[in-house]
This record gives structure tokens, sequence and C-alpha cells, in this order.
């Protein structure tokens, strides 16, 4: 509807305030916009993930980086390799026991890294995509009994 001079009203100039509004070139726009948005973040990936709780303490300026760097990887044959690297290369490998995941064995592990190298708190854990979710969680609990700070890697 336009706007002008409506009849009836007296005739002192009166005039509608309807109109229309075109939006539907705005919608396209946004549209077009969504669209691209949601096909450029297909191409982005994480490769590290903080799972740990945030505690308050010292400042993160006084920390000195670990002297080895802890990774743990979950085989897909049920098999934890224990790699270190920094200041000393080494690999530890717990094998399965009786088929399932040997989690004791992976606590006595990082408990003799620990040991060995008291500055480290913390460890990268990185499973196969073909294990589940739920042993992942098992291997960050028996992990975090050892080592506080546990990160997600390998996305």
């Amino acid at each position: 509807m336009s706007a002008g001079t409506l009849p009836g009203l007296g005739g002192k100039g009166q005039q509608s305030q309807d109109f229309e509004l075109n939006i539907t070139s705005i919608i396209d726009t946004f549209t077009v916009l969504i669209t691209f948005m949601l096909a450029s973040a297909s191409f982005l990936s994480i490769g590290l993930l903080d799972a740990g709780i945030t505690a308050g303490g010292e400042s993160a300026s006084a920390a000195q980086p670990p002297s080895v760097n802890v990774e743990i990887s979950l085989a897909k044959d049920q098999g934890i390799i224990v790699k270190l690297t920094g200041k000393v290369t080494q690999t530890l490998t717990v094998p399965a026991k009786d088929g399932k995941w040997d989690f004791d064995g992976l606590s006595h592990n990082l408990a003799g890294v620990k040991s060995r190298f008291t500055d480290v708190t913390s460890a990268t854990l990185v499973a196969e995509n073909t294990i589940e979710y739920k042993e992942i969680i098992r291997a960050m609990e028996m992990t975090r009994k050892t080592l506080p700070y546990v990160l997600l890697g390998g996305f």
C-alpha cells in the first residue's frame, strides 16, 4: 500500500503510515552467508583439546615447561603406548591383559615416569577413531590419578 491522503478524514493532509517492506533480498543474502560459514567450518580441525579443570594456584608466568612431554596412545588392539619426548626419548608399551585394557599397568608406568621426572604434571591422550568413548574416559581417569592434567590430542 502506498502512502497518500486518506479520504474522509477531514482533508487535513493526514497520510497513511502503512507500507510494505521487501526483505526477500536480505533473506537471500543471509542464506548464502550461513551456507558459506557452515561449509568453511568443516575444514577447521582441533589439534589439542584441554580436558582438564582449571585450578587456582600460582600464576602461569612462573611455570616452567616440563623436562619431558608424555603422550599416551590407545591402540585398537587394546595396547597402550606411553611416549616420552624432550630430555629423554623413550617408548613404554603396556600390552593388553586377557584381551582387555591394562589400566593398572598404565598407572604403574606413569608412576615410574612421575618418580623420575617430578616436574611432569600433564599428559596428552591420543586414541584411534575406533576406540569407544568410555574407554577414553577410563584412560583419562587412570592418568589423572598420577598426572592431574590430561589433554586430548590427535583430532
